[in-house]
């Protein structure tokens, strides 16, 4: 399974409705709020993120399993990590920055 769930679009700006997210030192609106399915991050200083992913637009994808997708990265940018709910984990795939979502 890969389906697309939101486009991540880097901003400076401070957004309504963005949340605070703990230990990623990022803030975010919810994707589900925006018609376009559009979740903006704004990086803050030490940011567990890659400074490539701070001016970059991502697409993010729940699947069944990220380990059978990480053979297909070019580059991991993000390992898997917990995030509670679900594992996360950023690749990149032909210059493309993919989110993959896993649900626990």
């Amino acid at each position: 399974m890969f389906k697309l769930v939101h486009i991540g679009i880097p901003t400076t700006q401070e957004k309504e409705g963005n949340l605070y997210v703990e230990g990623a030192n990022i803030y975010v609106t919810s994707s589900e709020d925006s018609p376009f399915a559009i979740e903006y991050v704004r990086f803050l200083p030490g940011t567990v993120f890659p400074e490539s992913m701070h001016y970059s637009v991502h697409i993010a994808a729940e699947v069944d399993s990220i380990d059978s997708y990480l053979q297909f990265a070019d580059e991991v940018l993000v390992p898997k990590m917990d995030n509670g709910a679900c594992y996360l984990c950023f690749i990149k795939k032909d210059n493309v920055i993919i989110e993959m979502i896993e649900q626990k």
